[in-house]
């Protein structure tokens, strides 16, 4: 009981000490990796000889299996689905970032879903069908679509802390953060309809907007590691094909993203982060 009573007591004192993070003007900047998952997603492709949609069709992503050799590797870093970032806080509990999550989106072969519109026999003698709505299987001579040279959200990130808690000297800072992003979504799409198409140049084929919660671990002052969950929602009105310019597809869907990163934070001037002892 009365250790009970003490803490409470001390409650005070301890927050005020927690809170005290000078941060003000501090850059920061990190890498990492993720995994991300993505809801059924109606798919509408057109062009001068078809105009149809692929109803609820699913997705997943592609991470790359770990090894040292490809996650820590200068030359092969940019072949995982990663994060990277560069960020500066306004004040000692708000920051805003620019960043580019990469991830990967490709749509899973040999699923079964509805097809309403139609394919002129010019375009493909085999799935020629008039306007109308049927089942069809999607076979890797049917379709394959995927943004797995990049699903890159290019987004800024506008981010408030609260200090969950802080050695005294402020070396060591656990904080849980909360924050809302926006962007365009940058994708290199890789399709293959009816057999013809191509890996596509980068494109901004729509927007990406959410919101992100996570945990920054910081230490040794400088250091951090940082886990963020991100959810939102990604628009593609205008996404590249099979090369023709007048052949185009169109998706929206939801998203959920898990970040692990590894960044550091600095300041010019010689300012420090620093905790300030309570009064």
């Amino acid at each position: 009981m009365r250790r009970t009573l003490l803490l409470l007591l001390l409650l005070p004192s301890l927050t005020s000490l927690v809170n005290a993070q000078h941060d003000k003007g501090r850059f920061f900047a990190y890498w990492g990796y993720n995994r991300a998952w993505y809801s059924w997603s109606d798919i509408h492709l057109k062009g001068p000889d078809h105009d149809f949609t692929l109803r609820h069709v699913t997705a997943s992503d592609r991470p790359s299996d770990f090894s040292t050799s490809v996650y820590f590797s200068p030359s092969s870093i940019w072949i995982p689905q990663y994060n990277y970032r560069l960020g500066w806080y306004f004040k000692d509990n708000w920051s805003i970032s620019l960043g580019l999550d990469h991830m990967k989106y490709v749509m899973q072969a040999d699923q079964t879903v509805r097809m309403d519109g139609y394919v002129n026999e010019s375009c493909s003698p085999q799935y020629a069908t008039q306007e109308g709505s049927n089942d069809v299987k999607l076979t890797t001579d049917f379709l394959t679509y995927e943004h797995t040279d990049g699903l890159n959200l290019l987004c800024i990130d506008v981010d408030h802390y609260d200090a969950l808690w802080s050695t005294s000297d402020g070396r060591f800072r656990l904080r849980v953060f909360e924050g809302m992003h926006a962007g365009p979504v940058i994708p290199r799409t890789d399709v293959r309809l009816f057999g013809e198409g191509i890996n596509n140049r980068f494109n901004i084929a729509g927007i990406g907007v959410g919101a992100q919660l996570g945990l920054h671990f910081t230490f040794l002052r400088h250091l951090f590691i940082r886990n963020t969950l991100r959810g939102g929602w990604i628009d593609l009105p205008h996404v590249l094909t099979t090369g023709n310019p007048e052949d185009q597809a169109s998706q929206h869907f939801w998203f959920v993203q898990n970040a692990l990163v590894l960044g550091g934070q600095f300041g010019f001037g010689g300012g420090k982060a620093k905790a300030t002892p309570a009064q």
